[in-house]
């Protein structure tokens, strides 16, 4: 979905299993994702966890952790070699498959990939660490 919560305002109940709200360690973006989560809590849309994009370090890790309190934040570390494999056009799984950010990511969906929709956020597989 595009950032911002207005596709969020057209979703029936129920519609999704999880959503992956996926902030970056900036102002801006976790006021974007708290009215999203918010969103997604009143309308019962469906589960939701956070994704901490391009952490730098751990104070990047706590200020969102801080800021979702009661959600589940996987944690995709900053890597060069993302930015690297933008400017040439290639995948970073491609440029870099041992990346830190790679290896997230890849964790993130093996993760996601033994879902069975859970009816309550307590019953969600708990993340690698």
């Amino acid at each position: 979905m595009e950032a911002g919560a207005g596709t969020l305002t057209r979703l029936p109940g129920g519609s999704l299993d999880v959503a992956l709200l996926v902030v970056e360690p900036s102002a801006k973006s976790i006021d974007v994702a708290r009215r999203a989560s918010a969103i997604i809590a009143a309308r019962q849309i469906g589960l939701t966890m956070v994704v901490a994009n391009r952490v730098r370090d751990a104070a990047d890790a706590d200020l969102i952790r801080a800021s979702f309190p009661g959600l589940e934040v996987a944690v995709v570390p900053e890597d060069p070699s993302v930015s690297q494999s933008d400017r040439e056009a290639s995948s970073p799984m491609d440029a870099a498959p041992d990346g830190p950010a790679v290896r997230a990511v890849a964790q993130l969906a093996a993760r996601l990939s033994r879902w069975r929709a859970p009816t309550h956020p307590n019953d969600l597989l708990p993340l690698a660490q």
